[in-house]
């Protein structure tokens, strides 16, 4: 038995944000055969499960870029999650200080946002297609944890709030994962760990391990397992870094490498 991880944006699914038929019959195979496929996302659990739902409906997660790993059964082998206060203190300092930036907060399956008709709410709510639920600042109290937030606004305001906020939070981690989004989470959160805690906790080991990633947020990941995948994708630097590349999201990459590995 060997498990098998794959970031999921740029890697598993294609430019239509869909698991292309090739790549889902070699999924499939490999599960017939008697391996774990693990989807490692920095996505919520609740965004990840309709991708694979009408092929592969049990499998475990990770969410959260490894906050949150959950078994085949929707079990919490392991949750890294954020102080509410630090949550709480973020999202006030931003309507008082950056009110053109929108605030969202996912605490395990939920996701609660600031705003449902703010743009860039509406618009992450339209690609992910599911839909958040409005929460006032005063209840960010009252959850019970905090795995992500998640902030939106133009790319040179965000470029700007996201060396403020590493000044003011140093205690969490913060980065952009895109031009127009910021991601915090509690610090110390990565792939490669929960990639790692995943094979622990079902006793197969690292050496029987392979994963597909396509950017830095991956390297750790693709590192630490028995091998590493980058998509063709990537950046030349991940790639380099790795030194395994397969064909890239468009084009099969996963289903390529596994029809000659299982």
């Amino acid at each position: 038995m060997a498990i098998i991880f794959s970031d999921i944006d740029g890697t598993l699914i294609n430019k239509d944000l869909v698991v292309t038929p090739r790549t889902r019959k070699a999924l499939v195979r490999a599960i017939e055969q008697g391996h774990i496929f693990v989807p490692v996302s920095a996505r919520m659990p609740e965004a990840i499960k309709p991708l694979l739902a009408d092929f592969l409906p049990h499998t475990p997660i990770i969410s959260y870029n490894g906050a949150l790993i959950q078994d085949e059964k929707g079990r919490v082998i392991d949750s890294q999650a954020m102080p509410v206060s630090d949550a709480l203190s973020l999202c006030h300092y931003l309507e008082e200080q950056s009110p053109e930036v929108a605030w969202n907060i996912y605490s395990g399956s939920y996701w609660f946002s600031q705003d449902r008709k703010n743009y860039w709410i509406s618009r992450e709510e339209r690609v992910v297609g599911l839909n958040s639920e409005e929460i006032p600042l005063e209840k960010i109290s009252e959850l019970p944890e905090v795995h992500k937030l998640l902030l939106m606004g133009e790319p040179e305001v965000i470029e700007t709030l996201e060396n403020e906020l590493k000044v003011r939070y140093p205690q969490l981690s913060i980065a952009r994962s895109l031009p127009y989004y910021i991601e915090v989470m509690a610090s110390g959160i990565e792939k490669g760990r929960a990639v790692t805690l995943f094979a622990e906790s079902y006793g197969v080991a690292l050496s029987d391990t392979i994963a597909f990633g396509d950017n830095f947020n991956d390297l750790d990941m693709l590192k630490v397992v028995g091998k590493g995948y980058v998509m063709a994708n990537g950046p030349k630097e991940v790639q380099k870094a790795i030194g395994t590349v397969t064909s890239d999201h468009n084009h099969d990459g996963i289903a390529e490498v596994l029809e000659m590995w299982v």
